[in-house]
Order: structure tokens, then C-alpha cells, then sequence
């Protein structure tokens, strides 16, 4: 069973999308206005969903090369000192979607490209649909869940979509319960022919979700209500426990020399040395790799007060060390 598209944005963003991307040659797009003009055909939808969906690939580093990376011919976890993160697939196929503010706690279906090329809705007015071939919730990417705003009998899913407020939470998990929360950055109301398709649908290197309801006056005669609605948000990331960080131990000052033992654990990266003069305002003066001697040269050693830490892997540092002195 299909229900009315008149009401619902996917698809009208779904066409204005696929109809830029046409002119690229990356998918032909065409609308059965005979059977039914609310319908979007999709050729090549695959590709379509492998464009959308595609997570970065880019890696970053950590510590910006502080500290100098060891030849490889060591065992070193995660390249001991620059530590390369692929993106991790953390996305879920969402079956839920809970908005406390606005008490929606309701089913979510897939939407997506049936096998004749027509695009499947949800079967109910009090369901909403999440765009299958895009992004998973949780992955980089813009996941995008629409739904009715009202219908023949009343208020719909996304009926008090437009009361939400920056900061508010929306929640969806899928079947196993897994959730991922995401936080209200801003709602925007757009005409129906203006809607920013790419900037809904399109690529993004954050971890997005866009829902999307109709809004505006309703026209029966210019296909119902005449604007989209659109809250963006992104993901609520967990706070990533803090690592216990050992601090170096026997720092000494002997001569021009400040030296230490070294923290064995696999988590280290380096160290960093810090000195004083008057024993409050310590600043940094060098960073040393875990593979180098454990000790610092300073002319001027026998001036100043010093303390040693650890930096972890992550970049946590950890508490200074006894403060030494010759």
C-alpha cells in the first residue's frame, strides 16, 4: 500500500536531487506521472546509495608529529606516536525514533528503491520513513527521516515538528535496542521548489540527521502544503573515558642532565619536560619519543626546577611528575 506523496518532502527532494546528479551521469531519473505523479523512478539506485552512504576515508593524526614515529620493522601498536583512525561503520539501521520534547515515540520504517523502481513510503500517518539508500544514524554522513505532518484524520508523526529547539534530543535505535542521539542545531522552513537538496541529502564529513515534514499553507490544487520543513542536528558523541596515564618516575637533575625511567606501557607516546624558575609557571622545553634515551640536556639546569609527563597515544597527558632540582 502507498500512501499520498503530496505531503511528504523525500520525495520531491529525492527528484530535485537525482535530477542535479542526472546532469553528471551518475543516475537518470524520471517521474511516472501517468500511473502515479507522486512516485520517483529510480535508475541505478546502488550507486545512488553507495554515493550517499560513503563514509570518510580520510585518516587523521594525533599529537600533529610531536612526537617522531619509529621505524616500522618495530612492533609498535598503532604506529606507536601517529595514530591513524579509519572511520568505524557505527551506524544502525534505525526501527525507532523517540523526541521527548515534543512526546513523538513512534515506529520508523526504511524507505527505499523497490524493485520496479518506485520509492516505498511508510504505511502509516503516525510512522515515520528513514532514506535507506543514504546515510545509517550514527555513521558520517546526513541520515535523513521524514514524515507526514498530518492527514485525512488529524495530526500526524511529525505534527509538533516545528516546536523543537536548539538542544533538544532526538533519539532513534533499531531492533537490538542500540541507540543514537543526536542534538537540535536549528530548524529551517524553505518553499517547496527551494528546498537545499544537497545541503539535506548531500555528502558531509559529520554525523548528521535531517528531519523533514511539510509545513506552510495547504493548496490542494498545488499538490498541499507549499513548505518543507527541516530541523537539522548531529550526533550526541559519548565522552570518551580518560586514560590512566602514568607519570615518569626518579626524574633527577644531575649536572646539565634531566633524566627519568621510563613509562613500559604500550599507551605511550613520549614524554614532555617542563621547567621553572620560580616553581609555579612551568613551561614546556621538550618533547621526547618513547624510543629515545630517557633524558634532557639544559645548559642551564642548575637555574631552574623541573617535572616530566606522559603523553598517551590519545594525546592525554598525565599528572607531572615530583618536581626535581639539582
Amino acid at each position: 500500500m502507498k500512501l499520498d506523496w503530496k505531503l511528504y518532502f523525500t520525495v520531491l527532494g529525492i527528484a530535485a536531487l537525482l535530477m542535479v546528479a542526472y546532469e553528471m551521469n551518475a543516475f537518470a531519473l524520471w517521474s511516472d506521472s501517468e500511473s502515479n505523479p507522486d512516485v520517483v523512478r529510480v535508475e541505478n539506485a546502488e550507486q545512488y546509495a553507495s554515493e550517499l552512504s560513503a563514509s570518510s576515508d580520510d585518516k587523521k593524526e594525533i599529537l600533529d608529529g610531536e612526537f617522531t614515529v619509529l621505524n616500522n620493522s618495530q612492533s609498535l601498536k598503532s604506529g606507536d606516536v601517529i595514530k591513524n583512525e579509519e572511520q568505524a561503520d557505527t551506524g544502525i539501521v534505525p526501527t525507532h525514533i523517540k523526541i521527548p520534547s515534543i512526546e513523538v515515540d513512534a515506529p520508523l520504517g526504511a524507505v527505499g528503491v523497490l524493485d520496479n523502481g518506485e520509492m516505498g513510503v511508510p504505511e502509516s500517518p503516525q510512522k515515520a520513513g528513514w532514506f535507506e539508500p543514504g546515510t545509517q544514524p550514527g555513521n558520517v554522513g546526513n541520515a535523513v527521516i521524514a514524515g507526514h505532518v498530518d492527514s485525512r484524520t488529524g495530526p500526524a508523526v511529525f505534527y509538533d515538528l516545528k516546536k523543537l529547539k536548539k538542544g533538544d534530543e532526538i533519539t532513534v535505535k533499531n531492533d537490538e535496542g542500540e541507540a543514537k542521539t543526536y542534538v537540535v542545531e536549528k530548524l529551517e522552513s524553505y518553499p517547496m521548489e527551494e528546498s537545499p537538496i544537497t545541503q539535506i541529502f548531500g555528502k558531509t564529513d559529520e554525523k548528521r540527521l535531517n528531519l523533514i515534514t511539510c509545513t506552510g499553507e495547504f493548496v490542494r490544487d498545488r499538490g498541499g502544503h507549499q513548505d518543507r520543513l527541516v530541523v537539522y542536528s548531529t550526533l550526541k558523541e559519548p565522552v570518551p573515558e580518560k586514560e590512566e596515564i602514568d607519570a615518569p618516575a626518579n626524574v633527577s637533575v644531575q649536572g646539565t642532565f634531566i633524566t627519568w625511567h621510563a613509562v613500559r606501557e604500550d599507551y605511550v607516546a613520549g614524554y614532555r619536560v617542563y621547567r621553572s624558575k620560580d616553581g609555579e609557571s612551568f613551561e614546556k622545553v621538550a618533547s621526547i619519543s618513547r624510543h629515545e634515551r630517557k633524558s634532557y640536556a639544559d645548559p642551564e639546569a642548575s637555574e631552574f626546577q623541573y617535572y616530566v609527563t606522559t603523553v598517551g597515544e590519545s594525546g592525554q597527558e598525565s599528572e607531572p611528575s615530583p618536581i626535581a632540582e639539582e
